[in-house]
């Protein structure tokens, strides 16, 4: 006779628990401490800028997305430029405030990290590359519609100084234009050794 009550309850008990682990289970997706709103994700694929990111981050935009290029690399070798295919994909980064890309130029895999420091004025962007490690730091700002980063570097195989410098130039709103050359501290010596053309896919 006491059997029906004593099962109701254990029914109401467990339809409650269940109610309150789905409501802990939404209350989890819908947000997270520490939840970066601006990170890509199903609505945004390759990530949204932070409103409160200094303005120049914009600089950049013009790389979100995924971009294909067509590059020429200097030979050590034998001194002639050897063409390539390679991919250039950006995405905003931590939280919308820097940008990340990464690229796959023959067996290599590489990659940026681009952080504009409003302190100095100037952007900052470490490289990694892959599967043999290589990292370095270039530093620059734009400059008249381009922008130019540099690093501190002897000429290969001597002991003059000068720059590694990378420039974005040409930038239009679906494809853009770098290149890679040595120079000299009074630039009176500037050597190419990589060049991309690149046109926004998606």
């Amino acid at each position: 006779m006491q059997l029906i009550p004593v099962l109701a309850k254990f029914i109401f008990t467990l339809s409650l628990v269940a109610s309150l682990v789905a409501c802990q289970a939404n209350s989890g997706a819908q947000s997270r401490p520490g939840e970066m709103e601006f990170e890509p994700d199903a609505d945004f694929p390759f990530g949204r800028a932070n409103p409160n990111a200094p303005p120049q981050l914009q600089q950049f935009a013009f790389m979100i997305g995924r971009n294909d290029c067509r590059e020429e690399r200097l030979s050590n070798a034998t001194g002639e430029w050897v063409e390539g295919y390679r991919t250039w994909d950006a995405y905003y980064f931590m939280n919308g405030n820097a940008i990340r890309d990464s690229g796959r130029s023959g067996a290599a895999t590489n990659g940026n990290i681009r952080v504009y420091d409003a302190a100095s004025g100037q952007w900052h962007v470490t490289y990694i590359s892959t599967p043999v490690y290589g990292t370095g730091t270039w530093s620059g700002s734009m400059v008249e519609g381009r922008i130019e980063l540099e690093q501190p570097q002897k000429a290969p195989g001597t002991d003059i100084d000068g720059v590694n410098r990378l420039t974005f130039y040409d930038i239009q709103g679906s494809s853009f234009r770098w290149k890679g050359e040595w120079a000299s501290l009074d630039n009176s010596i500037v050597r190419e050794f990589w060049r991309m053309e690149c046109e926004k896919v998606s």
